[in-house]
């Protein structure tokens, strides 16, 4: 049948009666459907789109379905009329394509439901979650459809109906006045406080603080070393914590516990980084005596003990304070345990915020717009880090991104620390390797004709990264690698997570086989696009791994490298990872062999940034991997030139101190050597090597010092704190 014989617009064509058309409208023919002639064909009337064929003028009405319309035949003054529909559906549907096969095939799915639609009133069940602050640091969050949601609708409707009773019955009735009464002395946010200590705990606590001066020195450390682009706690919100440590009018309540937790943490992490200052050089001698005695890392280990005898009384406050507890405490033990434990502290972490509705928008009125920025900074450093370290050891977050819909933080000038162009360029770094992460997870599952797809989807993401990066500030802040800059080693760190973000995404490519499988066609301009695709993506890898080496011997060279620094000792690994996966494929080759020299010289300064037996098993298979497979001798000295200070600084008195505290040597000279130092880690084969009891720490330092063997009192803190 010709188009001309077709039946007109008003003739109904019977089901049975529908044949394919000798020409297909072109609407058919876009979505490869069957087509029966027209105009218009059964299945755009139908589906009530428009219809036409080749050489035809495409009719400018619209229709119900106007939405899936090309652009080319919308008219200008229909647009915004369509991004209206659009959003619309979009509120209703929720995030569903609107191309014009997906609203063809919802319409067609609406057309026949024969399904009763109730009216909307009776449909309405939406709930809204709920942030109500108990105190300036403490909220309460309840969640869409939760019991507690419930209960206060419930609440809400018995109020409604005894205001709705006449006044005169409730003046009479004293039933009516008890139930109003004992509705409003519902204690709304309940705490289990007959499970809290007694203040008397923090007491206690107390007389494991340093001199005041040692004090200042661990808190000027944790934020010159370890809160550089990331928010943790306000600094001048510390300090006037610690002048209330050492003020012997402070009372302490049940609240104080998370402040007083955090403060023993940051002067933990201190004594973590506060090897960076020293800048006296000493004979060979005397620096290995000094690491044998590991008074740092002891300290450190009474700080934690300390402020983890406080952990459940934290939990049960419960504030954005635990928070921050619970944030510090994973940064002190991401060097020693970091998919482990430091893993536990941040899941914590955001347990802690969700129960104070920390990933929630809040738009109440009751809490200052200063608060809600310590919270949003808190969540997103918890969030972010917490992601990182899922991502980059392989285990599930605690929250997905849906579920969030917080404000990002603000650049105020009342914070002092971090950066703000760095907290940010840290975040939005994380959120690239999330979206690396999701795509190379597709990788598993997709069916071989989207392989190309998902490697173009990285290539685009390695560029969008890419221009990301070039528009950031070149000076000072983010991408300034003066060693003379104030923002050196900030810089540097963010500079290493940049480039990790290229290792993570073509190190899954480097052992990639390229070989045709038995009966398996190759089809040469898809295999070679392919080819070519991940090539790109392994060639960035490789030398990403080698770009970080060069930044870490910049920061070694300059300013140290702080064995206790996950970032800096992490990077190092995953390049050292990769150039001798790439070695193993491409063999010997100068520039391999001298990355690989160059970072085991870089990582041997950071060993002590880790205690476990599987990091020290780790490099001594790298080591053996470097001379069984480039039988290179391994040659390496290094002499760091060091001017003498003139005066006694504050990393001396605080040597000083911890010498002060460490027991008389035993007749036979053995002392336990301590997780983070170097000796540790270089001496295998020893016997507290093969055998390390690094968590038992009793038999060198006491805990208790008021009541240990140690020659140390009062008069020794007074003495040292001048």
């Amino acid at each position: 049948m010709t188009l001309d014989q077709e039946p007109n617009q008003g003739t109904k064509r019977k089901r049975g009666e529908r044949r394919r058309a000798s020409l297909a409208c072109e609407t058919c023919r876009k979505q490869k459907e069957k087509c029966e002639g027209g105009p218009p064909c059964w299945r755009c009337q139908r589906l009530g789109r428009l219809c036409h064929f080749r050489g035809q003028p495409i009719p400018t009405t619209t229709s119900d379905c106007s939405s899936s319309v090309p652009g080319a035949s919308v008219p200008r003054d229909e647009s915004q009329r369509i991004q209206s529909l659009e959003h619309i559906a979009r509120h209703f549907l929720g995030d569903v394509p609107l191309d014009e096969e997906n609203v063809g095939r919802i319409a067609d799915r609406l057309r026949s439901s024969t399904n009763t639609t109730l009216p909307e009133t009776a449909l309405n069940i939406n709930e809204s979650f709920d942030v109500h602050f108990v105190s300036n640091n403490l909220a309460h969050y309840s969640g869409e459809f939760s019991h507690w949601n419930f209960s206060q609708k419930l609440r809400r409707k018995m109020s409604f109906q005894i205001d709705q009773l006449d006044s005169r019955v409730r003046i009479s009735s004293r039933k009516d006045l008890s139930v109003s009464d004992n509705i409003k002395k519902v204690k709304e946010y309940w705490r289990p406080t007959q499970l809290q200590s007694s203040p008397e705990v923090i007491l206690e606590t107390m007389a494991h603080l340093p001199p005041r001066s040692i004090a200042d020195f661990l808190i000027t450390m944790f934020f010159k070393y370890v809160e550089i682009n990331s928010f943790y706690v306000e600094r001048k919100w510390i300090e006037e914590k610690v002048a209330l440590c050492y003020s012997s009018t402070t009372k302490y309540t049940a609240i104080d516990f998370p402040w007083v937790c955090s403060v023993f943490v940051v002067l933990a992490i201190g004594t973590q980084v506060a090897h960076m200052e020293d800048e006296k050089p000493k004979p060979d001698s005397e620096t290995t005596e000094e690491l044998n005695l590991c008074s740092e890392d002891s300290v450190g280990l009474v700080f934690y003990h300390a402020a983890c005898r406080l952990i459940p009384d934290v939990l049960l406050v419960a504030s954005h304070e635990s928070v921050q507890v619970f944030l510090l405490l994973a940064t002190y033990s991401l060097p020693v345990s970091t998919g482990g434990l430091a893993y536990t502290y941040y899941g914590l972490a955001m347990k802690m915020a969700i129960q104070n509705g920390m990933h929630r928008k809040y738009e109440g009125g009751n809490c200052d717009s200063r608060t809600i920025e310590i919270r949003n900074r808190l969540f997103w450093t918890a969030y972010t880090v917490e992601k990182y370290v899922s991502i980059m050891h392989g285990r599930p977050m605690s929250i997905a991104r849906s579920e969030i819909n917080a404000d990002m933080p603000r650049d105020c000038p009342t914070f002092e620390s971090p950066r703000f162009a760095n907290l940010s360029a840290f975040h939005t770094l994380i959120s690239y390797l999330g979206e690396i992460s999701e795509t190379l997870a597709q990788f598993k599952r997709c069916p071989k004709r989207l392989l190309s797809e998902y490697s173009e989807r990285l290539l685009r993401l390695r560029a969008s990264i890419k221009q990301w990066w070039d528009s950031l500030p070149a000076t000072e802040e983010c991408r300034d690698l003066c060693s003379q800059g104030p923002n050196f080693r900030q810089n540097a760190h963010l500079r290493l997570c940049y480039l990790l973000i290229y290792v993570y995404m073509g190190r899954p490519f480097i052992f990639v086989d390229d070989r045709k499988e038995p009966g398996e066609a190759i089809i040469g301009a898809d295999h070679d696009s392919g080819r070519a695709r991940r090539s790109a993506l392994v060639d960035d890898c490789v030398a990403s791994a080698l770009d970080i080496l060069n930044t870490l011997q910049c920061l070694s060279d300059h300013v140290g490298l702080c064995r206790a620094s996950y970032n800096e000792f992490g990077a190092c690994r995953a390049a050292i990872l990769v150039i001798l996966a790439e070695s193993l494929n491409s063999g010997k080759s100068q520039r391999l062999q001298d990355g690989l020299h160059r970072g085991m010289g870089l990582i041997r300064q950071m060993v002590g940034g880790s205690s476990s037996q599987s990091e020290i098993t780790y490099l001594e298979s790298i080591e053996a991997a470097i001379s069984q497979l480039l039988a290179t001798p391994e040659e390496e000295s290094t002499s760091q030139t060091q001017s003498d200070e003139s005066s006694t600084s504050a990393y001396s008195k605080f040597k000083d101190w911890t010498q002060s505290l460490k027991k008389d040597k035993s007749p036979s000279g053995n002392v336990e050597l301590s997780s983070f130092s170097p000796l540790s880690l270089l001496t295998p084969g020893t016997e507290a090597f093969a055998n390390p009891e690094l968590n038992d720490m009793t038999g060198f330092f006491n805990p208790d010092w008021s009541n240990g063997g140690f020659e140390f009192d009062t008069y020794n803190l007074s003495s040292l704190s001048k």
